[in-house]
Formats: C-alpha cells, sequence, structure tokens
C-alpha cells in the first residue's frame, strides 16, 4: 500500500500555495477541495515514469510536452523553433498517478528559459501562458498553449500543474523541483534540421541552481544510438570565463581534444567530459556549440546528443537534448 501522507500534508496548505503560484502567473486561484478528495495528475520526465516521487531516469527531456508548428495536429516529435513565429506547446497530462484518485480540474503553466542545464526557479524562468479550469480525466489530456517565440535565443521549458489538492513543493533548483514533483516537466529538446558541411551554432548556458553557494560539475556528451561524431563534428566553444575556471582546475577530460583558445572538439562518440568546472549558486555562464554535418550524414538518418551537467557526486543537475536531422529541401 502506497503512503499518501506526504501530498496530505501538502494538500492542508493548498489553498495559500495555490494563491502565491498563480498570482506569480495572473491566474486566479482554485477553489480548495477537502484534503481528503485528492487528484495526482502528473507529467513524466521520461518514458519510464508512471508518478512516483522522487522519479528516476533522465529529468530534462519529458515526452509529455511538446513543440508543434500547427494548432491542430499533434507532432510525433518537436518541430524545429523558428524564432519569431507562433509554436504550439502541447502538454499531457496524465490521470491518476499513485498519490489520488479524484478527477479533479486545475491549472497548467507553461515557462521558458535560455537552453541550457540549469536556471533556478521561478527567477531565471519567463511565464508563457496558463489554461485554467482544465478538467483531467482518466487517461491522457492535452493541453495546448500558444507561444510566440521570442527572438535572440534558444529556450528550454517548464510545465507545471496546480490544483488545489495536487501542489508542488518547490525550491530554487529547477533539477530539484523537477525530480520530486510529478507535477512538473522539463523539457530542454531542440530540433535541429542541418546542412552538409553548415556549421549550425546553438547557445547553451551551465551553471549551478542548487543551495550551496558553490559546486563542482561535469559536462558530459553522449549520443545514444548511431553517433553524430565520425558522419559530422561537434565542438563547443567554453568561452574566456568557463575555459579559464577548466584550466585552473587542470583542463581534466575525456574524448575531448582542445582545438583552440577556448574551443574543444568532441572526439569520442560514446563519452566525452570535460571535468572540474566550478560554478557559483544561481550563475549561468555562456559558452556555444556547434554541430557540422559531412557527406555521410545525409540520407534521411537522426541523430542524438545529449548535453548533461552532472555534480561531483555524479548526479545529474540537468541538460539539454539535441535532436539532429537532415533539413528537408
Amino acid at each position: 500500500m502506497i503512503s499518501r501522507n506526504p501530498r496530505r500534508r501538502r494538500a492542508l496548505l493548498a489553498s495559500a500555495v495555490l494563491a502565491a503560484a498563480t498570482l506569480f502567473a495572473g491566474v486566479t486561484p482554485a477553489v480548495q477541495a477537502a484534503p481528503e478528495d485528492r487528484a495526482d495528475v502528473f507529467i513524466r520526465d521520461n518514458t519510464s515514469d508512471v508518478g512516483f516521487e522522487p522519479s528516476t531516469g533522465s529529468l530534462y527531456s519529458s515526452p509529455d510536452i511538446r513543440v508543434c508548428a500547427t494548432p491542430g495536429s499533434v507532432c510525433p516529435t518537436d518541430d524545429p523553433v523558428v524564432q519569431g513565429s507562433t509554436v504550439y506547446i502541447n502538454v499531457f497530462l496524465n490521470n491518476p498517478g499513485p498519490y489520488g484518485d479524484v478527477l479533479e480540474k486545475g491549472t497548467l503553466q507553461v515557462y521558458s528559459t535560455k537552453q541550457g542545464t540549469v536556471a533556478q526557479w521561478p527567477s531565471q524562468w519567463s511565464y508563457i501562458g496558463s489554461a485554467t479550469n482544465v478538467s483531467v480525466p482518466y487517461g491522457t489530456k492535452r493541453v495546448v498553449i500558444p507561444w510566440k517565440v521570442p527572438l535572440g535565443s534558444h529556450f528550454c521549458l517548464l510545465a507545471r500543474w496546480l490544483s488545489p489538492t495536487d501542489l508542488p513543493t518547490e525550491g530554487p533548483s529547477t533539477s530539484a523541483n523537477t525530480r520530486n514533483n510529478n507535477n512538473i516537466a522539463w523539457h530542454n529538446v531542440n530540433a535541429l534540421p542541418f546542412k552538409i558541411k553548415v556549421p549550425q551554432l546553438r547557445p547553451i548556458v551551465f551553471g549551478w541552481d542548487g543551495p550551496d553557494p558553490t559546486a563542482v560539475g561535469d559536462i558530459v556528451f553522449t549520443q545514444p544510438g548511431r553517433p553524430f561524431t565520425g558522419p559530422g563534428r561537434i565542438t563547443i566553444d567554453l568561452g574566456p570565463d568557463l575555459a579559464a575556471r577548466w584550466r585552473a582546475a587542470g583542463a581534466k577530460g575525456e574524448g575531448v581534444e582542445r582545438i583552440g583558445e577556448t574551443e574543444l572538439a568532441i572526439v569520442n562518440p560514446q563519452r566525452a567530459r570535460i571535468s572540474g568546472l566550478t560554478f557559483k549558486s544561481g550563475e549561468q555562464v555562456d559558452a556555444r556549440l556547434s554541430f557540422t554535418a559531412g557527406a555521410e550524414a545525409a540520407g534521411g538518418q537522426q541523430y542524438t546528443v545529449n548535453v548533461t551537467q552532472v555534480d561531483q557526486r555524479g548526479e545529474e543537475v540537468g541538460g539539454v537534448e539535441y535532436r539532429l536531422s537532415e533539413a528537408r529541401q
């Protein structure tokens, strides 16, 4: 039998917490339900997630958040985001989870931040929009929120489900919030169409979102499935700040090759690591990735490249998943 006491304690504070959370987004709080009448809508962190808290496995590429170019149909994977255009964020809500079985209405909120491995909550997230008074029947409910994509960067998305008896407990760490609450999901996915021998540049930020004043961590590159390294080339420009920190820590790593003052090439497609980087709490340090496809990458093959930040214990802080495919002519 699953204990429900942690969520019962949350429900007793539901009215005040929901009012504060929805006020941040300009949403009118829902009416509080009795603590014993509990819902447990959840958004998956990964394909193996069934709603238990804390979740296990990857936490930054939720399959229940999908960005589509058109409003009417459900795209099978994320469509490429064109800055300045309007896209449609599809969020899939699952009911029931393991901590409740009541049908209930609530609010879905969606936020964005700069594409990267970390972001503190709520200061480094920007509100996109909400769907209010959403009723989630048994099974899965799709909710669509339109978004005019701002100019100037690439983005990560965060979805939060709020109802009177199903509220998250949150601190400054987005990764901890996502791991410990089944109604928060993080989607750092970049659909990246490439052209042969044309570098595709993507900004990325690294940092630390935890409560400790500083943290030491590594940046890890993995390429599940057919690797892009070989048919293509991946480099990372750490920039002067991050490169100086890396050199100060001894320029340690594996599967990478230094090709410039601040630039490294990823040479091991199975695993590459940049080690010993120190970050202060709340900071985001800019870097830039470059993906260049060679002639061998032509022919419709798709590639996945994960750029993940881990702490000194090897635990995942966050990351970005890049899904590469040849651009349609």
